[in-house]
């Protein structure tokens, strides 16, 4: 009985707090419709529109170049993560002047959708009651959905928005999401407050760049996300400055004004600052009492590891620089260049380096030879250029080895043991410091789901000396589409729930707008030597390429092979024997097109060649049962 009298208790005071949020919702919502009417505004008339000149709105964006840097990816982000139908997002200044915004194209016909460009001016006294104007007056994050909106044009949209702090404590400007009534408001307002802490987190770290950013968190698997407090030091201990959750965490410590770390938590910054820039995470006490673990942001690190030999230091790390760099002069034109000009292909992975940046899984999906590895190992140069990417194939993963070799040999229970032993280093303890790819995930089984969802879920792990090792990122690929992926029933939903971040899908070759550059960058990573007629790239432009880019490599080595001269003519591309292909025909429906008819052949190869088994087909190329059933139906 008193369990059950406990449970209600805790159940009460949530509904009491729900309630409480509720109330102040309808009370915010209230007194602006309340100051609407104040100022002269009907609500069955129309709202003002206000939009301010071109010159002004340059002047504006101008001066909001800084925080506009930081924000336009995040706008980029948020895009992607709410893309459906009839929606936007923008980002307006402190006086509710929109400067950036991103349309779908049946927002953009809408009545809204022609009033929210750059420029409109969407104060609550032109507007009436709305997410941005009301989150300006108000400093916090709002939902204005539906009815809620003081003019009944607008009732069919509902609007989100949260402020964007600085340092000061002062509104930078506003975030705001707005998409049809009948959206989740919930889910998209925690995105969008999601991106305004990002936008605050960078704009801290940027403003003091030159100070040593520390992390530090109640929870150490907080330490990765935005809850994480950021406390700027310089290199003799002095506080720089702090954002908004140091201030809270910190509450009634004086962060004001010029403070020694000392003064602030329990222990000396040289012992501290030695240990965090050894990668480790650290727990310590504040001068409250309170217990936090703190690590050293990752772009501030080894700027300090030993206050007495800085110097010494600094000079060895930029001698090894120099020899680094000079290697990698001579090493340059060997290594092949990822081509990704192709502008769907540059947005995704522009989402996907975001989503890196603010400890966010990336999935990419692709068909057979579309580039997924090759993307991985971009956006690792790109995220951790100095650290190779830990790459592990989930299809040799079973219920009965995984622990060996994601934990060591003695499995997951050895990396909780005190006592050191001998055991071969596991996977996950070698991602120590780096990004860690899972490629061929739909083929997990579920107990190796749940062990890696653990991981995820906080970012590092345990050794057996139990130390915490930070992991940078994970990055997940799949054949499969997460469409697909979610409507498996041999994957969980904790681990399907881990996968949301930026997704990235790789296009087919043959739908590749910079499609002639990858041609030429295989060319030379093959011959650099050999050149290309247009009507040999044009030959090859009209096939078709179910093996996409896989394919294609295997084409430009007969070519190679087979050309008579340094250049590939027009006629050597009959020595092209179809690599995809066999006797085999296509089916009806595939024959009159060029396309469809190789892509048919294939799947019947591949099928032949899998044992008639369509699941292993499916699999393989990335391709639905139904559809592989389509081609195979008269063989």
């Amino acid at each position: 009985m008193i369990k059950n009298t406990a449970l209600s208790h805790h159940d009460d005071m949530k509904l009491d707090s729900l309630s409480h949020e509720v109330a102040t919702e309808e009370r915010a919502i209230k007194n602006s419709w309340a100051r609407c009417k104040d100022v002269g505004l009907i609500p069955t008339g129309k709202p003002i529109d206000a939009v301010t000149s071109d010159i002004d709105l340059s002047i504006i964006q101008e001066k909001n170049q800084r925080i506009r840097q930081f924000v336009l990816p995040e706008l980029q982000l948020l895009y992607n993560q709410i893309a459906g139908t009839n929606f936007m997002v923008a980002y307006a200044d402190t006086s509710g002047v929109v400067l950036d915004a991103y349309l779908d194209e049946e927002f953009k016909r809408s009545d809204a959708g022609k009033a929210v460009i750059p420029g409109s001016i969407w104060t609550e006294d032109n507007r009436g009651t709305n997410a941005l104007g009301l989150a300006l007056y108000s400093g916090k994050p709002q939902i204005v959905a539906g009815g809620d909106h003081y003019f009944k044009k607008l009732g069919n949209l509902s609007c989100f928005a949260a402020p964007i702090y600085g340092q000061n404590d002062e509104i930078l400007g506003v975030i705001d999401a707005t998409s049809d009534a009948a959206s989740r408001q919930q889910h998209t307002l925690a995105l969008v407050k999601l991106a305004s802490k990002n936008v605050e987190n960078r704009l801290f770290i940027e403003q003091f760049s030159e100070s040593l950013i520390l992390v530090f968190h109640a929870r150490h698997e907080y330490l990765s996300t935005t809850s994480a407090a950021l406390l700027a030091v310089d290199d003799h201990g002095f506080i720089d400055g702090a954002n908004v959750n140091a201030k809270i965490m910190l509450n009634g410590l004086n962060l004001y004004n010029k403070q020694h770390f000392r003064d602030i938590f329990s222990v000396p910054f040289s012992a501290v600052i030695n240990r965090l820039n050894s990668d480790e995470i650290i727990r310590i006490q504040d001068a409250m009492g309170s217990v936090v673990f703190m690590s050293m942001k990752a772009n501030t690190a080894k700027k300090i590891v030993n206050l007495s030999a800085k110097s010494t230091l600094i000079k060895s790390i930029e001698n090894t620089q120099e020899v680094k760099n000079t290697n990698n002069k001579d090493k340059k034109l060997s290594k092949p260049n990822y081509i990704a000009d192709d502008p769907i292909l540059k947005r995704h992975l522009l989402s996907a380096e975001n989503a890196l940046n603010h400890g966010l899984p990336v999935f990419i999906e692709g068909n057979r030879g579309t580039g997924k590895r090759s993307t991985i190992l971009e956006l690792n140069k790109r995220f951790l250029e100095h650290k190779t990417c830990l790459e592990i194939d989930c299809s040799q993963l079973t219920s009965e080895n995984y622990e060996s070799i994601l934990f060591g040999a003695s499995g997951k229970i050895g990396y909780f043991e005190n006592e050191v032993q001998s055991h071969p280093i596991g996977k996950l303890a070698q991602a120590s410091g780096r990004i860690i790819s899972f490629e061929n995930i739909d083929l997990l089984p579920q107990i190796v789901q749940n062990a890696i969802t653990e991981v995820i879920e906080f970012h590092q792990e345990m050794d057996i000396k139990n130390v915490f090792i930070p992991i940078n990122g994970f990055l997940f690929s799949s054949k499969i589409s997460m469409q697909d992926l979610q409507s498996n029933p041999n994957l969980s939903d904790a681990f399907l729930e881990c996968l949301i971040g930026a997704q990235v899908q790789l296009p087919l070759l043959e739908d590749r707008s910079d499609f002639g550059k990858i041609v030429i960058e295989i060319l030379r990573q093959i011959s650099p030597k050999h050149g290309l007629s247009k009507a040999a790239m044009d030959a090859l432009k009209s096939r078709a390429w179910p093996g996409n880019i896989g394919q294609l490599k295997k084409v430009m080595r007969v070519l190679v092979a087979n050309s008579e001269g340094l250049v590939i003519r027009n006629a050597t591309i009959q020595t092209d024997q179809n690599l995809s292909g066999s006797e085999l025909t296509p089916c009806n429906t595939c024959s009159q097109s060029s396309v469809r008819k190789e892509s048919c052949v294939l799947v019947k190869k591949t099928w032949l060649e899998s044992g008639k088994n369509v699941s292993l087909v499916a699999r393989r190329l990335g391709l639905s049962r139904t559809t592989v059933y389509k081609h195979i139906k008269d063989m």
